[in-house]
Parts: C-alpha cells; sequence; structure tokens
C-alpha cells in the first residue's frame, strides 16, 4: 500500500491498497494515498459518497460527478503520481529474471540508461560502444528500485528521443531544447533543469523538515492526551475512594444519630412513665378517701337524726376541707406531668439533603436477570431444628437458645449475583459475631449437624467479629475478620458473593469488605448461622452488579 510521508507504510510500498497489484496509472488523492486509476474508478462507482478507503478521507465532492462529468474526469483531474509510477517501473525491472540480454548468462550488472541486465564481461563491454560509451552500468546486487528509478535519464515527452534539460516555470514542464524554440519562445525565465532540480529538492527538504516537526508534535500531542487520561482515570479512582469513604462517614452518622435519637426517646418514655404512674397512685389514694368520706356524708343524710347529723358534720367539715385543698394541688400536679416530644429541625434536614445532592449521586445498576433470579430467593426448607421460618421461607427466626439455628440459600448462587440477609432481631448476647459462607452440597442433602459442628468449634474468638465458613467437599477453610468498626446490630446487612473468578466475597452493608476465599466451585449455596445473639432475620432480594 502506497502512503504519504509520515505514514507507516515505507515509501517503497508499491502495492495497490485495492488490487494487491503493482501500481498501474497511480493515481495521488487529495488525503496523499495512492490508487490505481482503475481501482479508483471502481471505488467510486460502488462508493458514491468518494471517500478514501484508507482513511475516509474526501477524495472528490460527489456533485462534481454529473451527466456531463463523470467518475472518469473526476479522476483524470487528480495528479498522476509520477514518482511513483518510476518506482514501480524500476520494481518491475528489478524483478525480472536476472539473466543477461545478450549471452543468456547470469547477470551481475545493469544499465541505469537501457535497463538491461548483463553479465561482467558483457557488462565491461557494453561501455565500449560509441553508443553506450555515455552509459552507466551498476552492480546489480546492490541495486535498489529507487536508487534506479532516480538514475534514469529524464526525456522530453515531446521529442522523447531528446534529453529535457529545460524547465518552464510558466507551464511547470521539463523540456528539450526543441520545444525551448518551437513552443517556449515567448515564455520568460526558462531554467536548466538540474537548477530547477536542485529548487525543487530543497524545496522537498523543507516540506519533509516541515511535516516531521508537525508529526513530532502531533505524536507529543496524542501522548501528553494519554497522560492526560491516565491522570484523569487516577483522579476517577482517587474521586471514587473518597465518595465511599464519605458515604461509609455519612452512613455510619446517620446510623448512630439515629440510636442516638432513639435512646433518647426511649429515656425520656420512661422518665414521664414513672412521675405518672407516682402520681396515678397519690390520685388514686385521695380518690379513695373522697369516696368514703362521700359515703358517710350521704348516709348521715339519708338516716341520722338532727343531732346526729349535726355532729358528723361538724367532724367531717375540716377533713372534707383539707382533702378538697389537697386535690385542687394535685390537679395542678397533673397537668404539669411531662409528654415525650422530639422536634425535627426541617431546615437542618432540608440543609443535608441539599448537601448530599451537591455530592452527586452514584448508582449501582442491576443487570437484568432470569425471571427465577428476579424473584425473591429464600430460605431452604432444610433448615436447623431451631429454626422457624414464615413469609413464604422469606423470614428465619430462632425459637430457642441453642446452637443448630442454620439457613440455607433455595437455589445455587449465581456468579457476580450479591445474596444478603438483614437481622431484624438482636439478642443482648456476649458473641458478636455471625458466621456466613457456602456449602456446595445440595441443600435437599445436606446434613446440617455437620455444619454446627465445625463452624462452632475451636478456633473462634470471642473478638472476631465475623466469621467465615468455606466448605469444600468436606475439606473446610477458615477465615477470621477481626474488624471492631463493624456492629452488628438490629438491621444490619451480611451478604456474600461468588464472582466469575470462583472469589467468595463478603459483603456488609452494601460494602465489599474483600475477598474470604477463593477457587469456589460451582453449584454452590450460601449459608448463614443464626446462633446465640441473632434471633431473627430476612432474605433481601439478589442485586447483580457489572
Amino acid at each position: 500500500m502506497a502512503t504519504a510521508a509520515g505514514a507507516s507504510s515505507a515509501d517503497s510500498d508499491t502495492e495497490c491498497s485495492v488490487c494487491h497489484e503493482l501500481f498501474k496509472n497511480p493515481k495521488l488523492l487529495p488525503c496523499a494515498h495512492v490508487l490505481c486509476r482503475h481501482c479508483l474508478l471502481s471505488w467510486l462507482a460502488s462508493n458514491p459518497e468518494a471517500l478514501c478507503p484508507l482513511c475516509r478521507g474526501a477524495i472528490a465532492d460527489p456533485k462534481e460527478k454529473s451527466k456531463t462529468k463523470g467518475w472518469e474526469e473526476v479522476v483524470d483531474a487528480l495528479p498522476d503520481d509520477v514518482a511513483m509510477a518510476a518506482l514501480v517501473e524500476s520494481t518491475r525491472v528489478l524483478s525480472q529474471d536476472h539473466v543477461c540480454v545478450v549471452c543468456q548468462s547470469a547477470a551481475v550488472s545493469i544499465c541505469l540508461t537501457c535497463n538491461d541486465m548483463m553479465c561482467k564481461p558483457c557488462g565491461q563491454a557494453h561501455t565500449k560502444y560509441s553508443v553506450a560509451r555515455d552509459h552507466k552500468v551498476e552492480d546489480l546486487s546492490s541495486m535498489t528500485a529507487e536508487e534506479l528509478a532516480a538514475s534514469q535519464p529524464d526525456h522530453c515527452s515531446v521529442h522523447t528521443s531528446k534529453p529535457c534539460e529545460l524547465f518552464c516555470p510558466t507551464h511547470g514542464a521539463a523540456i528539450c531544447h526543441l520545444c525551448a524554440s518551437a513552443k517556449h519562445r515567448a515564455c520568460p525565465d526558462l531554467t536548466e533543469l538540474a537548477e530547477a532540480a536542485d529548487k525543487s529538492r530543497e524545496e522537498l527538504s523543507r516540506m519533509v523538515t516541515s511535516l516531521l516537526t508537525e508529526e513530532q508534535q502531533l505524536e507529543e500531542a496524542v501522548a501528553a492526551l494519554e497522560r492526560h487520561l491516565e491522570a484523569t482515570e487516577k483522579m476517577v479512582q482517587e474521586a471514587v475512594a473518597e465518595i465511599d469513604w464519605t458515604c461509609d462517614q455519612l452512613e455510619n452518622s446517620v446510623k448512630e444519630s439515629r440510636r442516638r435519637l432513639k435512646r433518647m426517646t426511649l429515656d425520656a418514655k420512661a422518665k414521664v412513665k414513672d412521675t405518672a404512674l407516682d402520681v396515678k397512685v397519690t390520685l388514686l389514694d385521695h380518690r379513695g378517701r373522697l369516696t368514703s368520706h362521700r359515703r358517710v356524708a350521704d348516709r348521715t343524710t339519708r338516716g341520722a337524726t338532727n343531732k346526729v347529723m349535726c355532729d358528723v358534720t361538724r367532724a367531717l367539715r375540716n377533713r372534707v376541707k383539707d382533702i378538697l385543698v389537697t386535690c385542687g394541688q394535685l390537679s395542678v400536679n397533673w397537668k404539669s406531668v411531662s409528654t415525650v416530644t422530639l422536634t425535627i429541625d426541617a431546615a437542618a434536614v432540608a440543609r443535608i439533603e441539599k448537601e448530599l445532592s451537591a455530592l452527586g449521586q452514584v448508582k449501582v445498576k442491576p443487570v437484568s436477570i432470569s425471571t427465577r433470579q428476579q424473584q425473591d430467593w429464600r430460605f431452604h426448607t432444610n433448615h436447623g431444628k431451631n429454626i422457624v421460618l414464615s413469609n413464604d421461607g422469606l423470614t428465619a427466626e430462632r425459637v430457642e437458645d441453642d446452637d443448630l439455628g442454620i439457613v440455607v440459600a433455595d437455589q445455587p448462587m449465581v456468579p457476580d449475583v450479591l445474596y444478603e440477609i438483614q437481622l431484624d432481631k438482636v439478642a443482648n448476647a456476649l458473641h458478636d459475631y455471625l458466621t456466613c459462607g457456602v456449602v456446595l452440597t445440595d441443600p435437599d442433602h445436606l446434613r446440617l449437624a455437620d455444619i454446627a459442628n465445625t463452624v462452632t468449634g475451636p478456633g473462634y474468638s470471642e473478638a472476631v467479629v465475623i466469621s467465615h465458613a468455606v466448605y469444600n467437599r468436606g475439606h473446610k477453610e477458615n477465615k477470621n475478620l477481626n474488624d471492631a468498626t463493624l456492629d452488628l446490630s438490629e438491621g444490619t446487612r451480611v451478604g456474600v458473593m461468588v464472582t466469575t473468578k470462583a472469589e467468595l466475597h463478603l459483603w456488609v452493608n452494601g460494602s465489599d469488605r474483600g475477598v474470604i476465599a477463593t477457587t469456589v466451585p460451582t453449584p454452590c449455596f450460601a449459608f448463614f448461622d443464626l446462633w446465640w445473639r441473632y434471633k431473627k432475620a430476612s432474605v433481601l432480594p439478589p442485586t447483580r452488579f457489572d
């Protein structure tokens, strides 16, 4: 494929990129690519948009082809690549069998004027003939197509037997002396062809230098752009890490605020309740005294003599007066009993929401999975003896404080799909770790007692927050994660995911905690052990990540 200066192919490439043969009537396109004339016509006939087949650059305006001007006129208007044509001819000459044109023996030299190959004796005799005395014979083994093309004599295109010795700048043509006297007598500034060639060579050299400089600048620009892209990628990674850290801090802050507000509200409730109960006891006591004195007064009114009635009235008068005064004071105290109120600053909430919105939004895009996988996975009916399933297998609750509280997923794990549970109810026990992982045995045939004896055996410390057990066809691999920052309280989400690389990842509250096992075989099933501290857990819908 012929290319312009600065292209990746060598300048001596003399094959057409369309027909893959030596160029025939090579045409120089506006993009500096070269095609055979007939190949270019065929290409334009089947591709009327008139774009170069190599770089998709414009060859010509399709509007130039009209009823009176077809593609042939458009192609013929393109300049001939005479340098390529000469190079092709030289390549064709050198590609012939190296046979002496005189004696048919092996040729070792070539005449640069005649393009004839000759053996050594014939080559020595060639320059002794008067007609070939000015010919130059060179060694054939070191001759290149470029050297052969450059050494060819310049003949006049009109008088083919005459050498070109002059150059007409007006017509831009190399001519012989006959042409100069016949057709170019009025043309000014006729110069020697060698002098014009020197000027052209200098101009071409300056072109090469300028193009090479621009090419280097473009390469530097591309390299700078690549460095910019690498820096951008690094900045994005750092930004994503900072976003993760910031959001984790915000999430932890929100959780802590939720726990603190709930605790304050419950404490306030307890205080109000204690105060109200004390007031209630006092009110009930005074109510009893009121009732007793009312009955005495009522009974005396209905069935006593005048003297008795006066005596009873005198005895009750001061008592009832004191009781009524005390009841009035109790009524005031009762009205002063506090109630539990919690005021949320709407302006502060709006400000926080605005700040969070300014941080941007990061979404995890779930990938569409099969109909079965879109449904909620459930706990398998083969579960620990102390587990009771409800809500169509989506909720598991431990009913007794015993060890066997294992639950297993009812379907094999799909690669890159996260299987999570939420801890709905947590007891106040000393143990603060959860055992989870995968099993390779189908839950229909799984012996849960074997798992329980293994995961609750030696090797698990109370200081461990989360411990993992991976069962690999009878072989157990354990990995403990000591992380004091984890708080497996109510509402915590814990899950496992097997990647396409057969790596088992632990997830806590939507955060990937890292690889806990490698080379995990398939099919496998997620399991969780609800024992000691964890009373109740619910299944969360599976999510697949890109």
